[in-house]
């Protein structure tokens, strides 16, 4: 929800007077190709569901019950974390009104609560994984290796990066201690897990250009944001748009009906 970019006077200046280097700021970071920008794609974003919430953005057990009635009501088709980067990086077709579901801070509540119903639906989702705190409690309990494969072999789940130690404001991390943020985590989720980690979730949604191109060098191959719109139109392939179900669920839907109508 935060986005912290230069002045486009003061980044005009820098393009001018910075050598183009791959990953350098002259450089434009990579785009979804122009194809993928139809048909509208939705992808929401949850953190937690609860029986009962301790913060803001927790989601009540009844509430996402309904919202995922409400998306298979309207006809909507969830769609992988693979589908979703062939269409972004190749403009493979994705079906009519596309939804992909994700969920941020592997809290306890994903795995007992929103697992099971995700299961009655069949539904495909990926979560976004802080890898130091796997398994471990802090003010919320975290979702143990263990559980985190169980969501894997179901066929359903698939579980990425959010850094290790999800630093609270990444925009004061150096370059180095960033690479080793992203490095460590995939590293870790690949070894526990044993599947490819190449996409990213910017803690606290903080980011500007250095830290996405940071990510871009690491070798991942998507980024996401909290910024809401259609993710074929999104700014790059590091600032991929989507929807915080929380506060823009309605919106979601309303903005998927109007713009892919039947």
């Amino acid at each position: 929800m935060r986005i912290h970019r230069l002045p486009p006077a003061f980044a005009l200046l820098l393009c001018c007077v910075l050598p183009v280097s791959a990953g350098g700021m002259g450089r434009p970071l990579p785009r979804p190709v122009s194809a993928a920008r139809r048909p509208y794609l939705v992808i929401l974003d949850w953190h937690d569901v609860v029986a009962r919430k301790t913060v803001w953005f927790d989601t009540l057990i009844s509430t996402f019950r309904a919202q995922l009635a409400a998306i298979h009501r309207a006809g909507c088709h969830i769609i992988t974390l693979r589908e979703l980067e062939a269409h972004l990086l190749q403009g493979s077709p994705v079906p009519s009104r596309p939804v992909l579901i994700t969920f941020d801070d592997n809290n306890e509540g994903i795995y007992r609560n929103a697992f099971p119903i995700l299961k009655q639906y069949g539904y495909h989702f990926t979560l976004f994984v802080h890898t130091a705190y796997v398994g471990v409690t802090t003010d919320k309990r975290h979702n143990s290796w263990a559980e985190l494969k169980a969501m894997q072999q179901s066929g359903l789940a698939t579980v990425q990066s959010l850094t290790a130690s999800h630093p609270e404001d990444i925009l004061l991390l150096s370059n180095a201690r960033i690479a080793h943020e992203l490095n460590v985590s995939r590293h870790s989720i690949e070894y526990h897990l044993g599947t490819p980690v190449y996409a990213f979730v910017y803690p606290c949604d903080k980011f500007d250009d250095r830290v996405a191109r940071d990510v871009y060098r690491a070798g991942y191959k998507m980024a996401f944001t909290e910024e809401w719109g259609n993710a074929g139109s999104s700014p790059s392939l590091y600032e991929i748009h989507r929807y915080p179900a929380i506060l823009r669920f309605a919106q979601a839907m309303s903005d998927l009906e109007r713009r892919d109508p039947e």
